[in-house]
């Protein structure tokens, strides 16, 4: 056992901190004033020494429990001598939660890292990062210039919408058809932060939920437009079955002359029609159109391919409908390609 020195409570503490040696304290019995010190106290430890006693090797529950700011810093010093990806320049690595995070350091947004992660999302969000694209420099006003009366020419501010542009991006897809993973796209996600720093872009699923919503708002004002429309309504319709998912669809248009003579054209319903595609699945896809756009009353004709299932179609459709709102009782309601000489 190791030789011990009794002492004073402040001269034992002065004694075990001389020359920065590592030493080990335990409270003694008694009145609690004696404290037992380890003999090692006395030698002079060198820096580089690794010499520990029994009793500094016991630790006390309290030197066990590391503290979460150590945690961190020593986490973080053995992270950054293994992190070898250029993002890692414009990333800070950062430990929250019981977790490893990525933190931008031009617009300090959080992402999730580690080894399972990867940095292909990380430097996918660089490359259209705001912050990092915006211009430096002094901030300007942005300003338009629009055609007044007159030949003016009037200056107005431009108010950025983050929901417009988002709306704009959804129709630019469904106008030129383009694929939703455009958004995706690293040029893409630099091109239109050159333009509008601020727009923040969003993922695929986010645009196609974003196009689904228009349409379903788009449908609803048409529905209540035609609930209350007066004139007659010509309707289009063909079927086909797609070639690699051996699947039949419908598409219903409807076209109209509205108050100031123009022709209006739309598609009103693109549907599965599931197989046989027989004269009577046929008549039910379409008649379940009308009702639902309240078209049944207000039909002038129905063209559709010559084919002996359309028109055994068109036999039954009138039965389902209101005769007396056609014109001459539905005798003109049915319009084939052949029979009008296309």
């Amino acid at each position: 056992m190791a030789p011990t020195l009794r002492s004073s409570g402040n001269a034992g503490r002065s004694l075990a901190s001389q020359d920065g040696a590592e030493c080990s304290a335990v409270a003694g019995s008694g009145n609690g004033n004696e404290i037992s010190v380890d003999a090692s106290v006395f030698q002079h430890a060198t820096p580089t020494s690794e010499v520990a006693t029994p009793a500094s090797q016991a630790a006390t529950p309290a030197s066990q429990a590391a503290t979460p700011t150590s945690q961190v810093t020593s986490g973080r010093v053995s992270c950054k001598r293994k992190l070898t990806s250029a993002v890692w320049q414009e990333m800070e690595p950062k430990f929250e939660n019981g977790g490893w995070k990525a933190e931008c350091n031009y617009c300090h947004k959080k992402f999730a890292s580690g080894p399972r992660a990867g940095t292909t999302h990380l430097r996918s969000y660089l490359d259209s990062c705001p912050a990092r694209h915006a211009p430096m420099g002094p901030k300007q006003q942005k300003l338009r210039l629009t055609k007044g009366e007159g030949g003016k020419v009037n200056v107005e501010n431009i108010i950025f919408d983050q929901e417009k542009a988002r709306k704009d991006l959804a129709l630019m897809i469904c106008e030129h058809e383009y694929p939703l993973s455009i958004v995706d796209h690293s040029g893409f996600r630099r091109f239109c932060s050159s333009l509008q720093p601020l727009f923040k872009m969003v993922c695929r699923n986010t645009i196609r939920n974003d196009i689904v919503a228009m349409h379903s708002a788009q449908r609803e004002k048409m529905v209540n437009f035609f609930a209350t429309f007066k004139h007659r309504v010509a309707i289009t319709t063909d079927l086909w079955t797609s070639g690699y998912q051996k699947r039949g669809y419908m598409a219903v248009t409807a076209h109209y002359i509205d108050d100031s003579w123009n022709l209006k054209s739309f598609l009103m319903r693109f549907a599965y029609v599931p197989c046989p595609h027989s004269a009577e699945v046929i008549c039910e896809a379409l008649y379940e159109c009308l009702v639902e756009w309240h078209l049944e009353r207000k039909i002038s004709t129905i063209t559709l391919d010559n084919c002996t299932s359309n028109d055994k179609a068109m036999d039954i459709l009138p039965d389902k409908l209101d005769t007396s709102s056609l014109m001459m009782n539905g005798q003109l309601m049915h319009m084939s390609p052949g029979s009008s000489g296309w």
